[in-house]
């Protein structure tokens, strides 16, 4: 019997021919993953929209079939779609169009989308890449761009790992159960700033032999000079793209100091014992 598609004639419920169609198409995204140039359609977007404000639950997986209807993959709608609908959430009722009760509503179904395909990811890209953590700052009132950013380093192969305002102690217990490459800390707005700082300096405190790259970054209306002054971060990043170079460079610093400071100890050696100077 020829097997038509229809999830009923497979034996599978909906839901679970689209979990396998939606890992299907991530896996071929993370073999050739191009999204420069990208931009939302309006039409798209209002059609996402619509989805999104059903007054009633509704599961990220039929969100997601939704979209995949009008030929988006899993990854474009969680990176691309579901910021631009945050963005639209927080205007409506920053110009009092929508309420405060449809706000977190909608907000709470964007995430549960993300972290949908964050599973379904996990099931066809294991982390082979460098491991990050990121952090959002208190004073922080959305978490859901650190929950992209976060997927979004794991579709290039990064392992990544997310905290909200954590505490000193539990921010030491992560450090000393986990070895992480780079951290990130959000920094949303101004308030925030303040708790960036004690994060930068508890991860200066706690890294080991100094490697650990950080950045800081976000929505955060202050220059990049200023921040990174005011933080001592290593690098100030404000588009996920870039990423991949900013650590590049960072890790090429950190040797390239590594070699002058080895360079250095051998000199002053060499002095100690007298070889090369003169009697």
């Amino acid at each position: 019997m020829r097997d038509n598609g229809i999830p009923e004639a497979q034996g599978l419920t909906g839901l679970d021919w689209f979990a396998g169609l939606a890992k299907e198409a991530l896996g071929r995204l993370v073999l050739v993953r191009d999204q420069e140039g990208a931009v939302v359609r309006q039409d798209h977007l209002d059609h996402f929209l619509r989805v999104l404000r059903e007054p009633r639950a509704i599961d990220p997986a039929v969100m997601l079939a939704e979209m995949m209807t009008r030929q988006l993959d899993p990854a474009t709608v969680a990176c691309l779609y579901a910021p631009a609908a945050a963005r639209h959430l927080g205007e409506g009722w920053a110009a009092d169009e929508i309420s405060f009760i449809d706000v977190t509503i909608g907000t709470e179904k964007l995430h549960g989308l993300v972290r949908k395909v964050d599973e379904l990811l996990a099931e066809v890209r294991p982390a082979t890449g460098p491991s990050a953590l990121i952090l959002v700052s208190e004073a922080e009132q959305h978490t859901l761009g650190a929950l992209v950013l976060a997927l979004e380093l794991r579709l290039a192969g990064f392992s990544a790992m997310v905290r909200v305002a954590p505490m000193p102690m539990e921010l030491t217990q992560l450090m000393a159960g986990n070895r992480f490459d780079l951290a990130l800390v959000s920094l949303g707005c101004t308030a925030a700033l303040e708790s960036g700082v004690s994060l930068v300096r508890t991860l200066r405190l706690l890294s080991r032999n100094n490697d650990l790259c950080i950045f800081v970054g976000g929505a955060i209306p202050v220059a990049d000079a200023v921040l990174l002054k005011e933080t001592g971060a290593d690098r100030v990043l404000r588009d996920a793209s870039a990423l991949q170079s900013e650590y590049d460079s960072c890790r090429g610093g950190r040797q390239l100091d590594r070699d002058r400071k080895r360079s250095q100890r051998n000199v002053v050696q060499a002095l100690l014992k007298g070889d090369g100077v003169d009697q």
